[in-house]
């Protein structure tokens, strides 16, 4: 069963070689919250912690679809009988896949920086780690979000997301049933205090200020929206 769960994970991290140990910071991580009315089942009312990575592609973990089943309940053995919180739904690519969110001071190999000391871990080695030691904060996720290069700028673009500030206590929040209603009335407070919506040259400059701001990845994807503009 362990030679199994490492194996997958393993398949995990092949999956996302771009985003693996090399990456550093955490500056490129956002918190996606899907607007009401979303067309995609597989994110309504989802919120998700994403970075982007060196190819401008995106991965992340959906924080607020907790699954009924856990570590405990799945995996046999005295090892796993500490993990009892549920694990959560983290995406539709690689539902085969076990991943963790967590905190810690040091790096680790075949991790991804999502913020200062919160870490994506893909690499098999690395949970395994994780299982015989964990930290305080760890949270387990099958699956994960993924999109391809100017994929994620392009739905920012048309609407589909609003995108707030990554904040490193979310992903380990216990109230996950009341967050997207939550963070959906932070952006649109947020929305309301920065004016009216704009003209469409106008939102067009706006939008493509924050692609610059949220990085390159983003940036490919301002510019695809600017060529479809008169």
């Amino acid at each position: 069963m362990l030679r199994s769960f490492a194996a997958l994970a393993l398949t995990l991290a092949l999956l996302c070689p771009a985003l693996e140990a090399g990456a550093q910071g955490g500056d490129r991580s956002v918190l996606l919250v899907a607007r009401p009315g979303m067309n995609d089942p597989n994110f309504r009312e989802a919120v998700v912690l994403v970075t982007e990575g060196e190819g401008g592609q995106h991965v992340g973990v959906i924080i607020n679809r907790p699954t009924q089943r856990s570590l405990a309940s799945i995996l046999p053995g005295e090892r796993f009988s500490r993990f009892v919180e549920p694990v959560f739904f983290g995406g539709p690519v690689a539902l085969h896949g076990l991943i963790a969110v967590f905190r810690a001071r040091e790096t680790y190999e075949g991790t991804v920086a999502l913020l200062p000391g919160l870490w994506l871990a893909l690499d098999a080695a690395t949970l395994d780690a994780l299982l015989r030691k964990p930290p305080a904060s760890i949270r387990f996720y099958v699956g994960y979000a993924g999109w391809a290069s100017g994929q994620l700028s392009v739905e920012i673009g048309r609407g589909d997301w609003y995108v707030l500030k990554a904040d490193p206590d979310l992903p380990f929040t216990r109230d996950t049933a009341s967050l997207w209603s939550h963070l959906v009335q932070v952006a649109r407070s947020v929305s309301a205090r920065a004016g009216p919506p704009p003209g469409r040259a106008a939102d067009a400059m706006a939008r493509t200020r924050l692609m610059h701001a949220l990085g390159p990845g983003f940036r490919a994807g301002a510019r695809l929206l600017e060529a479809e503009l008169p």
